[in-house]
């Protein structure tokens, strides 16, 4: 009996572990999905901008070459697809109810966050690419007129700008991002593991 008494006493002595508070993990998690759809818009609305800035330049300025035009025309539509890719991602992210069953989420969390992958770089490298292919053709009759020294200047440092901005502030936007996403990931498995068995 003396066993048993132990048992029982051991048993009293042993505090429930505490279940997470679903209110505040939605809550933080909704907070996430919030500031990566808020931040997504204002990056389309600035992209957007520039588009509308390219063709008032455009109208500006009398360009002579077909290459000149051709180069606006690509800047403009790389722009504006990019811009759409990253719409349909805040479409796709608020479409997410996080109050739905956990494993359901998951799975469309799982699907967004390899779409998100896919866009920060596949096609942020083609973005990057088309872009700079649009510069070249914008260059072409831009600098013509500049000394070739001038030129030179130009074009290193637009070429070390461009490099810095797709390796380094590409990548740190790319981890930022999907740091945010995995945390929304992590957040609804803590609910399913814990509410669902």
């Amino acid at each position: 009996m003396k066993d048993f008494n132990d048992i029982q006493n051991l048993w009293k002595e042993q505090t429930p572990a505490q279940l997470p508070d679903v209110n505040s993990i939605l809550a933080d998690a909704k907070k996430v999905q919030r500031g990566l759809n808020t931040k997504t818009i204002t990056q389309v609305i600035i992209l957007v901008a520039v588009v509308i800035f390219i063709i008032v330049l455009m109208n500006i300025i009398p360009f002579q070459q077909v290459t000149t035009f051709v180069g606006i025309g690509l800047m403009a539509g790389t722009i504006l697809l990019f811009s759409a890719v990253r719409l349909y991602q805040v479409v796709e992210m608020k479409k997410m109810d996080l109050t739905q069953n956990p494993r359901h989420l998951l799975v469309d969390l799982h699907r967004y966050y390899r779409f998100q992958n896919t866009v920060n770089t596949r096609y942020t490298l083609l973005y990057f690419i088309l872009m700079n292919v649009a510069f070249a053709l914008y260059f072409i009759e831009v600098l013509q007129p500049v000394p070739l020294l001038y030129q030179v200047i130009i074009v290193v440092i637009y070429l070390a700008w461009m490099l810095f901005a797709f390796l380094y502030l590409g990548k740190k936007h790319k981890l930022k991002e999907q740091t945010k996403t995995q945390s929304i990931i992590d957040a609804i498995r803590t609910i399913e593991e814990h509410y669902e068995s």
